[in-house]
């Protein structure tokens, strides 16, 4: 077996667990949400909207950028400096971690009153604050985990046991809220800030056991010039993190800057609906990193370039997909889930979708540039599309709401992810959006069009028939496109390796498959 067929079987086979365990942490989540959605007020939903963005940037900014270090190192390194690579790692972030959530939550009240302009969210800010650590070192055991190439790890601490301490106290708080009916808005939103806040916990430290599992038994050996390496390739992932958390939600604090709190209920739940669409590439990223990086440090860049290559136009197809729903039907789809109360939210969802679709096919350049090395292009790339964001943030939010803010979330991920692209082609020479891996975005077209003149207006507003015409309409589409396009050599050694790993008959579908493939 080559090396690029191992590549990509071990990257099919990490995703698709790692798919699985994303939806299973996004359906959890997304079950979560609706509950506090439904029973706070829009305001208040939007203060816990506000606590999640703080403890995000906190994680951030104190991880120092160490988790991503340990991504690209652990592969690299001999076993026994793995384990000193790690804990190094845990403790540095646990420091600056507890000193920037003790800040935080010692300061909520000036916090709230000074940023938000709301007191009323003190109480969250300082539960979110107390979380920062926990979510830190999360965010660190997971770089570790991904290092280590454990799939099945990242899927029990990040998508199996964060999701359902979540869910737990989510259903505890929301029946304690309804059978007391003299709490006030205050208290119940305190009670679900503890409910999303107390999971980073739990969640912490069994990804620190799972870590500790997943690395070498070797004794520790302290390399001080390798530590040094490391946090100087890491560091510059700090403002790439922040950066990130800028183009992706800076809008949240602008939008309770100019708008308030009840708009940022709205716009809440419109970005966590859209987050679905990003399971996608997320989870061929997940080890698309690692094994790139294997790869060329084995000097088989071209390899790693038909790696991901092999996976673009299925990125293509599976957004298109999702386009339906959250594009086509998208006020149908907030009053149905979350009640008519945030049913202006449906024309953001719709641009969030088309935004979330192009970063699900562009990001594939960006753990490329992370494999080879490129961490200051990286960098650049975020901080650019920060500004960027930022700038258009200022400049839309007044003027047009929270739909100037989804069109400057959309544009940022353009920006970053298309400068990703035209750098891997500049560097390398090449790209993975070969013209064979982007033909399925043609058909994209016509399709997205009769499913919105001609099927959206004959499809009523329930939820059946919701589910039913997305699954119909993905199907067709789906179809279209191996009817007209047929598989790729890579896609018959994906099925091919599927048949033989897990035992599955194909029966009369091998004969289709052998026709699709010639």
């Amino acid at each position: 077996m080559t090396d690029i067929d191992q590549a990509i079987r071990d990257v099919v086979k990490g995703a698709s667990v790692v798919t699985v365990g994303l939806f299973l942490e996004l359906l959890i989540a997304f079950v979560a949400q609706v509950i506090a959605a439904r029973i706070l007020d829009v305001g208040s939903f939007g203060g816990i909207v506000i606590g999640t963005a703080i403890v995000d940037v906190g994680a951030i900014v104190a991880g120092l950028g160490l988790a991503s270090g340990l991504t690209r190192y652990l592969p690299r390194v001999e076993d026994g400096e793995k384990r000193s690579l790690a804990l190094f790692s845990v403790a540095v972030t646990l420091l600056t971690s507890t000193v920037l959530g003790a800040v935080v939550a010692l300061n909520a009240s000036a916090i709230a009153t000074e940023v938000f302009g709301d007191p009323g969210v003190a109480v969250t800010v300082r539960i979110f604050g107390a979380a920062i650590p926990f979510a830190t070192v999360l965010n660190v055991t997971v770089g570790g985990i991904r290092g280590q190439e454990r799939s099945t790890y990242w899927v029990v601490v990040k998508n199996i046991v964060h999701p359902l301490a979540r869910i737990t106290l989510v259903v505890g708080v929301a029946a304690y809220t309804l059978d007391r009916a003299g709490l006030t808005e205050a208290q119940r939103q305190a009670g679900f800030a503890w409910a999303y806040a107390i999971p980073y916990v739990v969640s912490a430290i069994v990804g620190l056991a799972l870590l500790y599992r997943a690395l070498p038994r070797d004794g520790l050996a302290v390399d001080t010039g390798r530590l040094a390496e490391v946090t100087r390739y890491s560091l510059p992932f700090t403002v790439t993190g922040v950066s990130s958390f800028v183009y992706r939600s800076i809008d949240i604090f602008l939008i309770a800057f100019f708008l308030g709190q009840f708009a940022n209920g709205i716009y809440g739940v419109a970005y966590a609906a859209v987050s679905f669409m990003g399971m996608f590439s997320t989870a061929f990223n997940f080890l698309g990193a690692p094994i790139a990086s294997r790869l060329e440090s084995d000097g088989n860049a071209r390899d790693a370039m038909e790696m991901f290559r092999a996976v673009v136009r299925w990125l293509i197809v599976v957004s298109v997909c999702a386009l339906v729903p959250l594009g086509v039907f998208a006020t149908e789809f907030i009053t149905i889930i979350y009640r008519a109360k945030y049913a202006s939210g449906g024309t953001v969802l719709a641009v969030l979708a088309v935004g979330f679709a192009l970063k699900n096919v562009l990001s594939v350049h960006n753990p490329i540039l992370e494999s080879v090395g490129r961490a200051k292009l990286l960098s650049f790339n975020s901080a650019l599309a920060a500004v960027a964001n930022l700038a258009l943030n200022w400049v839309l939010i007044p003027r047009y709401g929270i739909l100037g803010a989804a069109v400057a979330t959309s544009a940022s991920f353009f920006l970053r992810d298309g400068l990703a692209a035209a750098q891997v082609y500049l560097a390398l020479g090449e790209t993975p959006l070969s013209w064979r891996g982007v033909r399925p975005a043609i058909l994209a077209v016509p399709f997205l069009w009769l499913v919105s003149t001609v099927v959206a207006p004959a499809t009523p507003g329930t939820l059946l028939w919701l589910v039913g015409v997305t699954g119909l309409t993905s199907v067709v589409y789906l179809i279209a496109v191996l009817l007209v396009f047929g598989l790729t050599e890579t896609d018959v050694m994906v099925v091919r390796s599927a048949e033989e790993q897990y035992g599955l008959p194909l029966g009369r579908f091998d004969a289709v498959i052998r026709w699709l493939a010639n």
